[in-house]
Parts: structure tokens; C-alpha cells; sequence
């Protein structure tokens, strides 16, 4: 749901009636479920949604097929269509078939090198102003396996990346580091059922965590911003410290610490101490890029975006 309140909130997410998707993995579905409970969030009940969904479990696909046509009257209606086959079979569905291609914790489970090519195919699936949404595990592994991807699909030109990243050019700044890795970290509020098996099992049950990636065709802005101006996407929880505030932000400039001084701080750049994880800062009269700290100065203009702010 965030990355689909990304979309929407950039005016990319399809307007398509019947809103063909493809769900590579699918398992149980829960990726099909997540574009339902987005559409009946905003009210638009009377979408159909015809999902193909692809997997090599029938177990799963059986219980998916199922549970989709059993939502409630509030939700789109969901007219699902199983294909039992592995991820490879994507080729299968010819171009220009769908207008979101989804894959939930797919990747990390196929291997290493037979993963950029099932992107390839995702891609060659989707009509024009479609979407790939690719989400992986938050772990340090497998969200480092996720930007090698992103890197790759920008030097073969092969899509442009969406989302999370403002930064258009590869690499990824979070591989300069073997220690390091980018994810998002969400609040959260757990229904009743899967609060009660968390507490049950000791798992956290206030933080939704995950890695991933928004791919179109063309080259779209997450935020736009103005001549002169950068974009610096929030990777951390910022930090209220003594006397300065402080976040880690990524951008074309690469990954910086941003810092605002409490004695620099004005109604031009006070978004800073506004920013959560995942926000966009536009930053006007940025100082040069030249290492790892971006000081927020009174002569700094900062505003804040939230893409994904219809998303839970």
C-alpha cells in the first residue's frame, strides 16, 4: 500500500477498468489483497481487478483463489486467475498484458543469477504507464541483493526507478558499505488476530519493515521539485539530539547526514525537524555536494512531502 500511495499521490497510479495485474509468487496473494484494501481505502469499490496469479505452490494458490472472491462488498471485486508455474513463466504472458506486475519476497527465493531476468520479463509484461513492485525482506542480505538489482536495471537502461529512490544514477550508496543497507521501517498497528501471535511469539509489533522497489517505463519524479532544487529522500529515524536535529538522507548528491543546528533554525527550513522515515526534503540553496554532512544554513530553504501518505 505504500508504494501504490506513491503512485497515486505522483498521479501514476492506473486508471484502468478492469486494473489487470500480475502477481509473480503469489503464494496466498497477500500482494493482491494489498492493491484491494488500497482501492477500497480510497473509496473506489466499483474497480475490478483481474489478477493473474503465479505460482508453483497449488496449495497456496488454491487457498489465494478462494479467500480473493470472498472480500467484502466495500472491496473491488477481485476475478483471480491461478497459473500453477514458477517464476520463469512470466515470459509466457506475452507485452503489454497488465498494469501492475507484483512479486512479495520473491527474489531472495530464486537464484542469484536467473533474478535480473525475471525483472526483464516483469517489465516486458506491463502496458504502457504500468508499474513493477518488487518487495523483499528488510534483512541486510537480501535488501543488498535488492539494490544490486536496482543498479543493474540503470546501467542497461532498462526502466526507470520510481521509488524509494530520488537519486537516478547508480550505484547505490547504502553498497559502499558491506555493513550497511537501505529498508524502510513503518509504523504499524497490527490487526487483533496478528497482534496476538506476535505477542504470542515475541516478534515486534509496532514497525513494518521491508525493501523494495518501484519500476516504470519512463523517468517520473517521486516529488517534483523546482530548477535548482534537490530532492533528499529520509533513510533513518531522525534524531532529536542536544541542540540539532539529524536524520540520514539520500539524493543525487549520494548519502549525507542532514543536520540542523538549533541556533540555524528558521520558518524556511523548520520541515526538518517535521521529517519522519520515507519523507522527501527539497532542499533550495543547498551548498555543493562534497562529503557526507549537508548542514541545514538560515540561508537554506527545506519543504517536506510524504508520498506515500495515503499508505499505511
Amino acid at each position: 500500500m505504500v508504494a501504490l500511495a506513491e503512485l497515486a499521490n505522483a498521479g501514476l497510479m492506473p486508471l484502468s477498468t478492469p486494473l489487470r495485474v500480475l502477481d509473480v509468487g503469489a503464494g496466498v496473494g497477500a500482494m493482491t489483497f494489498g492493491v484491494a484494501a488500497f482501492l477500497a481505502q480510497r473509496g473506489e469499490s466499483d474497480r475490478i481487478i483481474e489478477s493473474t496469479l503465479l505460482d508453483n505452490d497449488s496449495a497456496a494458490l488454491e487457498l489465494a483463489a478462494d479467500a480473493l472472491v470472498r472480500l467484502p462488498a466495500t472491496y473491488p471485486t477481485v476475478k483471480p486467475r491461478i497459473i500453477e508455474r514458477d517464476a520463469t513463466a512470466v515470459r509466457d504472458l506475452g507485452a503489454d498484458q497488465v498494469d501492475l506486475v507484483l512479486a512479495g519476497t520473491l527474489l531472495n527465493e530464486l537464484e542469484t543469477s536467473a533474478r535480473i531476468g525475471v525483472v526483464h520479463r516483469m517489465l516486458k509484461a506491463l502496458r504502457p504507464g504500468g508499474a513493477v513492485i518488487i518487495i523483499e525482506p528488510a534483512l541486510r542480505e537480501t535488501a543488498r541483493a535488492l539494490h544490486d538489482i536496482r543498479d543493474l536495471i540503470i546501467r542497461q537502461s532498462a526502466a526507470a526507478i520510481f521509488a524509494p529512490c530520488t537519486r537516478t544514477s547508480a550505484p547505490c550508496p547504502a553498497l559502499a558499505d558491506e555493513a550497511d543497507w537501505c529498508h524502510e521501517d513503518r509504523p504499524t498497528v497490527l490487526p487483533p488476530r496478528a497482534r496476538s501471535i506476535s505477542q504470542a511469539t515475541g516478534l515486534r509489533d509496532q514497525g513494518l519493515k521491508f525493501a523494495y522497489l518501484t519500476l516504470r517505463e519512463r523517468q517520473s519524479p517521486l516529488v517534483e521539485v523546482p530548477d535548482g532544487a534537490e530532492a533528499l529522500r529520509v533513510v533513518s529515524r531522525p534524531q532529536k539530539l542536544k541542540g540539532r536535529r539529524e536524520c540520514f538522507a539520500c539524493g543525487n548528491r549520494g548519502r549525507v547526514k542532514l543536520r540542523l543546528l538549533k541556533r540555524n533554525r528558521t520558518m524556511d527550513n523548520r520541515a526538518v525537524d517535521d521529517a519522519r522515515r520515507g519523507d522527501v526534503l527539497t532542499v533550495i540553496n543547498a551548498s555543493e555536494p562534497g562529503d557526507d554532512r549537508l548542514d541545514v544554513t538560515k540561508g537554506m530553504r527545506v519543504s517536506l512531502s510524504r508520498p506515500a501518505q495515503n499508505g499505511r
